[in-house]
């Protein structure tokens, strides 16, 4: 009797743990797809740029900026995203970074049209910012990126000014005094990676790669185009 009883709690209990597992994976399942889903590739024509070789380091998303405070959290905005079009070039930078042995650091990405709004109201500079009443950025195109380099460790590489910092030292054709030499060649190094995966610079900014060629066509992307639940800008003035 207590053989018989032995083995039916055994069969019980296989057979609960199976069901109670099974469930657990389910949810696990549930959880992964939900995570799967993102807003802006779901909403908008965007891809998430991450990896090994790519360090998030948006610098509206920090107190660090020209303006002095963040505010990327105004839009929702926490990962670097590009225009699928152009997201074939990021599979290739990806392969040079590696190649060089570098990682790249990314500034800024796409930034909605709200946000570029945002800036401009607070720095209206035409000559390191384009005029959102006008035609716009192309970082509001998902065609942009601001970036530079770190070695493998994650330490960032130095290139003579920063990031956003508006001043003649920042264009391409500055040349660097000779013990700072080095700074500039991370430019030159930065340069010939990012032209090789398919992008073109600016010559005010080192930071700047872009998709090349006539981008009109291209929409200004405006987060806030869909409904209210979804439209993360409350300030843009």
């Amino acid at each position: 009797m207590k053989k018989i009883f032995f083995i039916s709690f055994a069969v019980f209990f296989i057979i609960f743990s199976i069901f109670k597992f099974g469930s657990v994976v389910i949810a696990n399942d549930n959880i992964e797809e939900e995570i799967e889903v993102d807003f802006f590739e779901e909403h908008f024509p965007l891809k998430k740029v991450s990896g090994e070789y790519f360090i998030n380091d948006l610098s509206y998303a920090k107190d660090e900026n020209f303006l002095h405070h963040k505010f990327y959290h105004k839009f929702g905005m926490n990962d670097c995203y590009v225009h699928k079009d152009i997201y074939p070039n990021i599979l290739k930078l990806e392969a040079l970074l590696k190649k060089n042995n570098v990682k790249a650091m990314m500034f800024d990405c796409f930034r909605p049209h709200e946000a570029q709004i945002y800036m401009w109201n607070r720095n209206p500079n035409p000559y390191f910012l384009a005029n959102p009443n006008k035609k716009g950025s192309l970082h509001s195109k998902g065609l942009a990126l601001d970036i530079g380099l770190a070695d493998m460790n994650g330490k960032k590489m130095e290139f003579a000014t920063g990031m956003d910092h508006f001043v003649a030292e920042s264009a391409h054709a500055y040349k660097c005094k000779p013990e700072e030499q080095y700074k500039c060649d991370n430019r030159a190094l930065l340069k010939s990676i990012m032209e090789q995966a398919g992008f073109r610079s600016i010559k005010n900014e080192w930071w700047h790669y872009q998709k090349p060629g006539d981008l009109s066509s291209y929409p200004l992307i405006r987060i806030c185009d869909t409904k209210g639940s979804v439209c993360y800008g409350k300030d843009v003035k």
